[in-house]
């Protein structure tokens, strides 16, 4: 079984889904991919903790992939329970693309 890496991706519009993310992750045909959307200290704002196989890591390091503005780091560390806000929901097979909003918050709290 292939090693697994994951990544924190923030930033994004506090109605950004899980379903959002993986719809927009599609049509990089990962061969695996877990989503799961973390508890935020603002709620101005939505986060995710996003679960690859290794070898497709870079795809998802590579700040062309996701729209301008957004925070996207290695995670690094097991991802707890206590973490999470929102169950992982399976890729979905629809072929829309997503609309997801950045957060227009700037603070830096």
């Amino acid at each position: 079984m292939p090693k697994r890496k994951a990544i924190f991706l923030s930033r994004l519009g506090p109605e950004t889904t899980v379903n959002d993310i993986t719809n927009f992750l599609a049509p990089l045909n990962l061969k695996f991919l877990q989503c799961h959307r973390l508890k935020t200290k603002y709620q101005t704002y939505a986060s995710f903790h996003i679960d690859v196989y290794e070898n497709d890591l870079k795809q998802l390091l590579d700040s062309t992939v996701w729209p301008e503005g957004c925070l996207i780091a290695e995670f690094y560390g097991k991802l707890r329970n206590d973490q999470t806000s929102q169950e992982v929901i399976p890729r979905s097979d629809s072929n829309h693309s997503s609309c997801f909003a950045l957060s227009t918050n700037t603070d830096s709290k």
